[in-house]
């Protein structure tokens, strides 16, 4: 929780920053727990691939960097076809704007439209689709990484082998180097 601590000047509890307006504050705590959140996913050693994850797997967009040798990679602009990532795994995910998940929504405006969709589509996303969309888009970096140590794109529960290896990763109730099960 923002601290107050003179007149006109708020701070961060995570940070520590000083702020000369509470709004600016809030935002920087909401930033530093998303950074750590997305922190903790890329050291996770145990994940569940979903067939979320799957879908948008299928739709990523591999490009090819000439920097040093060359190397494959997800194009980083367009990881999913377009620059527009969001509604790009909304659409992967089949999910579309409704007045209950978009920022902003006015009756009164919308009624101007003759079809709603075009209206709702204007907006943006609310605060909670957007972290579970970019949460989920973050995570494609483990995703892709069990995938391609394994050799397969398959759902279920996966766990690192060894902690500090991410080339380790085997699914849950196979058995690692010593013969000692995965949970």
């Amino acid at each position: 929780m923002v601290k107050e601590k003179s007149t006109q000047v708020y701070e961060c509890s995570i940070c520590g920053k000083e702020y000369n307006y509470k709004r600016d504050a809030e935002n920087c705590e909401e930033r530093d727990k998303e950074k750590k959140e997305m922190e903790n996913i890329e050291r996770a050693d145990k994940f569940t691939i979903t067939e979320n994850h799957l879908k948008l797997l299928k739709k990523m967009y591999v490009d090819w960097d000439d920097c040093e040798f060359g190397a494959p990679q997800i194009n980083p602009k367009r990881p999913y076809g377009n620059s527009d990532v969001l509604n790009d795994i909304a659409k992967i995910l089949g999910i579309k704007k409704t007045k209950e998940n978009v920022e902003d929504y006015d009756k009164e405006e919308a009624s101007e439209y003759s079809d709603k969709n075009e209206y709702l589509n204007e907006l943006e996303w609310c605060e909670e689709i957007y972290r579970k969309f970019n949460k989920l888009h973050k995570e494609m970096q483990i995703v892709l990484q069990i995938c391609l140590c394994l050799g397969k794109f398959e759902i279920g529960n996966y766990i690192k082998g060894e902690t500090y290896d991410s080339l380790s990763w085997k699914k849950s109730g196979e058995t690692n180097q010593k013969g000692v099960e995965l949970k």
